[in-house]
């Protein structure tokens, strides 16, 4: 993974988490669903902590050209930025949609995330790092993965915080 537009990929894609979920935080309290459970900022802060050192040590470990979690660099990148990420922002889409109304990150979502994720795909594709067929398959992983991470996440900072 000698390509330099990797590497700044990897180091973007931390930003563009903190911008992200900075909106998030900002907004999570006051954004009211019939939940059955209640996420405090201080909860929500602590638990996109956690997930934000976990991406920022395998974006500096990957941009290393070194394996992290069992993945290939290209991989890791594609799961987590063509996948989850982008899955989390065409999330956010559909709940603002579904909802008819603004939901916490959709700003971001729309303005930083969704276009850094297409740029990210391209650049992987154009460097023949993955293959167009794959990208479904690793948007349905992020889906799928998406929830149990942050519900994770938010079940050990209510943990912690308690």
């Amino acid at each position: 993974m000698e390509d330099i537009k990797i590497k700044k990929l990897l180091w973007m894609f931390p930003i563009v988490f903190l911008l992200h979920d900075v909106e998030e935080i900002l907004t999570v309290e006051k954004f009211i669903l019939p939940l059955p459970f209640q996420v405090t900022e201080e909860e929500f802060t602590l638990a996109f902590s956690l997930l934000w050192v976990i991406v920022t040590v395998g974006c500096l470990v990957t941009a290393a050209n070194k394996r992290f979690l069992g993945m290939a660099p290209s991989s890791f990148l594609m799961l987590m930025v063509g996948g989850i990420f982008l899955a989390n922002g065409i999330g956010h889409v559909l709940q603002g949609i579904f909802f008819q109304r603004y939901v916490p990150g959709l700003i971001t979502a729309v303005i930083f995330l969704i276009p850094f994720c297409v740029y990210s795909i391209r650049v992987l594709l154009l460097n023949k790092m993955i293959k167009g067929k794959q990208i479904p398959l690793y948007i349905m992983l992020g889906f799928i993965l998406q929830t149990p991470f942050a519900f994770t996440a938010l079940l050990i900072a209510k943990y912690l915080l308690s």
